[in-house]
């Protein structure tokens, strides 16, 4: 079979007996570790509870609630798809939110440990390297070449794709199984990897992955759908085992499917958060102009572009369109290049966007964005299946054949790709403090709150999180964050907009009693370090408040 499917792969791959066994397939995580503890980790090395690889404490805070509330459950006997610590007492269905159960299971020894800050640094850390390895692993088996597997990699792994999500969006970074099962799909394809074998693997790969970000998996199962129709129509010899491995591939869908069948329950027949409708869609001058993530773009030339993750680079741009030239003839090479163009094409939204500009020019985003799945993406996350490509480009380039000064011009090209894209190590945008009030750091609230007790604090979302997360789910919130718009049931009343922007209503002492009736707050916690009217606010529940350990404290009941 193998030989059968010379057009479909390129030749001169290894073919390492199985998923990497040899030394060789190893040393590559430890130089992308290092790199990734130089780009993002000094900072925060030696401060792993107090500075986390964030841009901001709110997201990170949000994940780390996540990271702490999956083991809890777990080892309390809960529900872990259906909470009732957030939101009391309506309480949130998880599996509408991006809680990454998969990592935070995982790592369930990390957060017990040491506490859900560190997951959350382990996990930003881990992310770009483990992504620029499988990257490595995959054009390794593409092209049999280390060097350009090498670059390859980096280029995926330490992308400005990567770099935007490390800010914030770790369900987003962590994608390092992707490149995962592209590779399993070729081996199969080779003949390399047996079918029982192949189901396996896919199935536990894209169980991970849906338990990471489903969203990832989605939008990755379209765009690897669109890869394999291109194949089918530029490899007519080679339709029965395209057909063959799309059947496997299928049945381990089916299995991913038996895994998550409780997740799935929850998701269809529990209370539904739908998304939002974004639609942050990609500047055409992004793709070019260095955004403030990368070195360049802060120090060297002007930012002009509005996206972090679309960003590549003219030098990245120019390799790909030289070796498209090159390689024009070859049907490899149209299979590569028309999904990655339709994901581009789709990041630019509904309308054309140029320097900030809406222009009057329709994107295809405007009969696309209808379909199932499709309606609550956003387009300029759907440059993950740009940069794939891309990555994998740049190994074919620099595996391509020339020597002397045609091999030299390569690699120059490929110096410079890595040279626009370089992070701006040190920046704020990975390195955040978090700073909680002394009443939650010292164990102070363990005098004033108790385990049936709802809060409501101020802020209402981001920290509170990580306050409940660090002191072991100790109180249930009457407020908090789950990724998605903020449920109806809170949403709905004024006095939850007064807890967001601190502005008050005209009603706003009715507004209060409402909201703190209809929620069964018991009491009430407002970090004193945060600007607001919130004396005023409370004022009308006729409670002196005790000012303690760093936060303004109300016991209204209980």
């Amino acid at each position: 079979m193998t030989a059968t499917l010379r057009p479909v792969v390129p030749p001169g791959t290894t073919t390492e007996a199985s998923w990497p066994h040899r030394a060789g397939s190893w040393w590559p995580l430890g130089v992308y570790t290092l790199l990734s503890l130089l780009l993002f980790g000094i900072p925060v090395l030696g401060h792993f509870a107090t500075h986390v690889v964030a841009s901001d404490p709110i997201d990170s805070s949000q994940f780390m609630w996540f990271f702490a509330w999956w083991p809890h459950a777990v080892l309390h006997g809960l529900n872990p798809f259906l909470t009732h610590a957030m939101f009391v007492p309506e309480g949130f269905n998880l599996t509408w939110s991006t809680a990454m159960p998969g990592p935070a299971l995982a790592l369930t020894p990390v957060t017990e440990l040491f506490g859900a800050s560190v997951t959350w640094n382990v996990i930003q850390l881990a992310s770009p390297a483990l992504g620029a390895w499988t990257m490595y692993l995959l054009c390794r088996e593409i092209t049999g070449r280390t060097g350009p597997s090498l670059v390859a990699g980096y280029v995926f792994g330490f992308s400005p794709y990567m770099l935007a999500h490390l800010t914030g969006g770790p369900y987003l970074a962590l994608v390092a199984l992707l490149p995962v099962v592209i590779r399993l799909i070729l081996r199969r394809l080779r003949g390399t990897l047996r079918p029982r074998r192949f189901v396996i693997y896919t199935a536990l790969a894209l169980t991970a992955e849906f338990l990471t970000s489903s969203e990832v998996l989605a939008t990755a199962t379209i765009f690897g759908g669109l890869a394999y129709l291109m194949a089918l129509a530029l490899y007519p010899a080679q339709r029965r085992a395209l057909l063959d491995t799309a059947a496997r591939l299928a049945g381990a869908y089916v299995v991913m499917g038996v895994l998550i069948s409780p997740f799935l329950y929850y998701f269809f027949f529990g209370h539904q958060y739908p998304p939002g409708a974004t639609f942050f869609s990609a500047d055409l001058a992004s793709f070019a102009a260095p955004p403030s993530l990368v070195a360049l773009g802060r120090h060297v030339f002007p930012y002009i572009g509005s996206n972090n993750e679309s960003y590549l680079g003219l030098p990245l741009i120019l390799l790909i369109l030289a070796w498209l030239w090159i390689e024009r003839r070859r049907r490899r090479t149209w299979m590569i290049v028309i999904p990655m163009a339709a994901a581009g094409l789709c990041m630019l939204g509904r309308h054309l966007l140029v320097r900030g500009k809406v222009t009057s020019i329709p994107g295809v985003w405007n009969w696309l964005h209808h379909l199932p799945i499709l309606t609550y993406a956003i387009p300029v996350r759907l440059s993950l299946f740009v940069i794939i490509p891309a990555a994998v480009i740049v190994a074919l380039f620099l595996s391509g054949s020339g020597s002397g000064g045609r091999g030299r011009w390569r690699w120059a090209l490929a110096a410079l790709t890595i040279a626009f894209i370089v992070p701006d190590a040190g920046s704020s945008n990975w390195n955040t403090v978090v700073r909680d009030p002394a009443f939650f750091s010292s164990g102070q609230y363990r005098h004033y709150l108790h385990a049936s007790d709802n809060v409501l604090t101020v802020p209402a979302w981001g920290p509170n999180e990580r306050w409940q997360a660090d002191t072991g789910f100790a109180f249930n919130l009457a407020d908090g964050y789950a990724g998605n718009p903020f449920p109806v049931a809170y949403s709905r009343y004024p006095t939850w907009g007064t807890l967001l922007s601190g502005h008050l209503t005209p009603d706003y002492a009715v507004q209060l009693k409402r909201f703190v009736h209809d929620k069964r707050v018991t009491a009430i916690v407002v970090d004193a370090s945060v600007p607001g009217p919130w004396r005023r606010l409370f004022g009308p529940l006729g409670i002196a408040p005790l000012t303690t350990g760093g936060v303004i404290y109300y016991r209204l009941r209980g």
